[in-house]
């Protein structure tokens, strides 16, 4: 007899039996064997092809068995998968799934049922955060995940805090760069880099991964790192002073496009927003491509399924533009392409992600839209019912996860922060639970669970003046239906040391500098509108050392008066509440006798307004 027919017999005749539950002694295996056998036959694969034999009898009879041998076999055997059912659970934010016992077994009749199952707790509606490991360093500027599923998490450079933007190193912060382990919810620190003594602060413009795993850093400096090693390695600059990074597009050969910001106004500086390079990390070397069509800064890139690069959007001199182009990598070349409906906002007001189809979806805050490759269409989509913020990270089921616009998470210390699902298919938003830290610059990653990591670059609450500090906390977010991880509990993260307020020094004393020779004089209408009195003063412009008189130096709160300056003839500036040590700054020796008047806002700042009689 036919082997096929033979065993369809045999499994027809189990499966008819009084007991179907009692199968005979190794016939678990022998359904097993023989399913191994039909999946390797040709034809076979793991794919939903169907090959049918028997009149597709014998795939239904197996399916049946399959069920009926119990849990463990199909746990075991990997050939049967049945898919998580999460009810609809109006509260509480985490519930409980429960998923078969390998030994579980039917309730008898009169029996009562005895717990067969473990709960498996999932984000109920909304989602819900959780606290994971706290970052062995603060501060985050930029956050890539690896091919292994780790997160590279890398923050710049700082100065030491005073006037200047020069990093040294015997005084600054150095960069820092840490790996996260979402198996273990964990961080470690790893290689760490340098930049050359008073350089600029680093700066992170992006962080890209390569097809060899190595990630590459741009800013102002560029870097490899190498998770393989933990190590950092400098590679070449790109070539003259391209300005600041717009974005960085991984090539199907490999190579990164970067498109370069710039300025959109000539005579700002060497660098032009529309410039664009390719690096190459096989050469560890960077060339010049062709030149975007419309200059234009902050756009949005997607790497399209045939291997160039729609980009589209950003910013240009007067407006956010609807222009668009594409890069071909072969022909190192941009074609303009059709408009879109609507203008689409800078990278960070704006994003884009490649449909499964092939399209690729952009959301602004003007609009939605939809580009087909193959056809060249725009199609128009709904229009977002909020501003749309950075950080975003796409979820699994194709909604955006995106910071909240709605709250104030910088500066009030009482905020309660938010993120927002955004429905790309309707433009409404779903606000999220509270996260577990406020913060300034968050950054969101998925990972491969289905949850997202999000990384707090500044904390902003409660800071002295307004001051921020580097942050090191860290929290997941996990979408509705999503299992929560298997991490330890861990605890909430101290809240960051903010410095304490340096001293202030009080005004300049309500005094006279020394009359200076041949010196000029300016009556000026003064006009304070603060609620405390206004020093006037004349001073060098450097040391904030007195070179001049005001008459009258004191003007009381809330009043409008004319107070006649002395100035030197070739030097001096006129301003209001100078610090000692402090240079002048509101006008200087040439603009004496312009129209206008001295005003102190309410906030205490000096501003210069006119016309008005001096």
């Amino acid at each position: 007899m036919n082997p096929d027919a033979q065993f369809e017999r045999d499994l027809e005749q189990w499966l008819q039996s009084e007991a179907p539950a009692s199968a005979p002694a190794g016939f678990h295996a022998t359904v097993i064997d023989r399913a191994r056998t039909l999946r390797q036959r040709p034809g076979w694969t793991t794919t939903p092809t169907v090959r049918r034999f028997g009149r597709g009898r014998g795939i239904t009879l197996l399916a049946a068995a399959l069920l009926l041998t119990g849990g463990a076999l199909a746990a075991g055997s990997g050939l049967l998968r049945l898919p998580a059912v999460i009810p609809p659970m109006p509260s509480p934010s985490v519930v409980a799934v429960a998923t078969g016992s390998p030994d579980a077994t039917s309730p008898s009749p009169s029996g009562s049922a005895t717990p067969s199952a473990s709960p498996i707790p999932v984000a109920g509606p909304g989602g819900v955060w959780i606290w994971t490991g706290t970052m062995v360093t603060p501060g985050a500027e930029k956050a890539v995940r690896l091919l292994d599923g780790r997160v590279l998490v890398v923050d710049g450079a700082s100065v030491a805090g005073d006037a200047t933007d020069w990093y040294d190193p015997a005084t600054g912060t150095p960069p820092s760069a840490k790996l996260y382990d979402p198996a273990t919810g964990t961080w470690t620190a790893t290689g760490t880099w340098t930049p050359p003594a008073m350089r600029i602060a680093f700066g992170v413009s992006t962080a890209t991964l390569l097809s060899d795993g190595r990630v590459l850093i741009t800013g102002d400096s560029t870097e490899l790192y190498d998770p393989a090693t933990g190590t950092w390695t400098a590679t070449a600059k790109p070539i003259g002073e391209p300005g600041s990074q717009g974005t960085a597009t991984l090539l199907r050969d490999g190579k990164v496009l970067v498109t370069w910001s710039g300025t959109l106004f000539p005579g700002e500086g060497t660098a032009q927003a529309g410039t664009a390079q390719l690096y190459d990390p096989a050469s560890g070397t960077w060339h010049t491509t062709g030149k975007m069509i419309t200059p234009r800064s902050r756009p949005v890139a997607t790497l399209l399924s045939d291997g160039r690069v729609l980009v589209a959007g950003g910013d240009t001199r007067n407006d956010w533009t609807d222009t668009a182009e594409i890069y071909d990598p072969a022909t190192e070349s941009w074609t303009r392409i059709a408009n879109t409906h609507n203008a689409i906002g800078p990278a960070g007001a704006a994003l884009a992600t490649q449909l499964p189809d092939g399209r690729v979806q952009v959301y602004s805050t003007r609009g939605s839209e939809v580009y087909d490759p193959t056809t060249g269409v725009w199609t128009a989509g709904p229009k977002p019912t909020k501003f749309l913020p950075h950080p975003w990270a796409l979820l699994s089921d194709g909604t955006v996860l995106t910071d909240d616009p709605d709250h104030q998470k910088v500066t009030d210390p009482a905020a309660v922060c938010t993120a927002a699902v955004f429905d790309p298919r309707t433009g409404s938003f779903t606000t999220t639970p509270p996260m577990l830290r406020c913060g300034a610059w968050p950054s969101f990653t998925p990972l491969l669970d289905g949850t997202v990591l999000q990384v707090v670059g500044m904390d902003c609450n409660g800071g002295v003046n307004g001051g921020c500090v580097s942050a090191g906390a860290a929290e997941l977010y996990v979408p509705a239906g999503v299992p929560l991880p298997a991490l330890p509990a861990f605890p909430s993260p101290a809240p960051p040391v903010h410095p304490s307020p340096t001293p202030v020094p009080t005004p300049l004393p309500p005094a006279d500098g020394p009359v200076p020779p041949n010196a000029r004089r300016w009556t000026v209408t003064v006009d304070n509108q603060s609620s405390q009195p206004a020093t006037m003063v004349v001073v060098d412009g450097t040391a904030g050392k007195l070179v001049g008189s005001a008459t009258p130096n004191v003007v009381p709160a809330g009043t409008t008066m004319k107070v006649t300056f002395l100035l030197p003839a070739d030097g001096g500036w006129i301003d209001a509440n100078l610090r000692p040590g402090e240079g002048g700054g509101l006008l200087t020796p040439d603009q004496v006798g312009i129209p206008g008047k001295m005003v102190i806002t309410p906030e205490g700042d000096t501003t210069w307004v006119g016309p008005a009689t001096p």
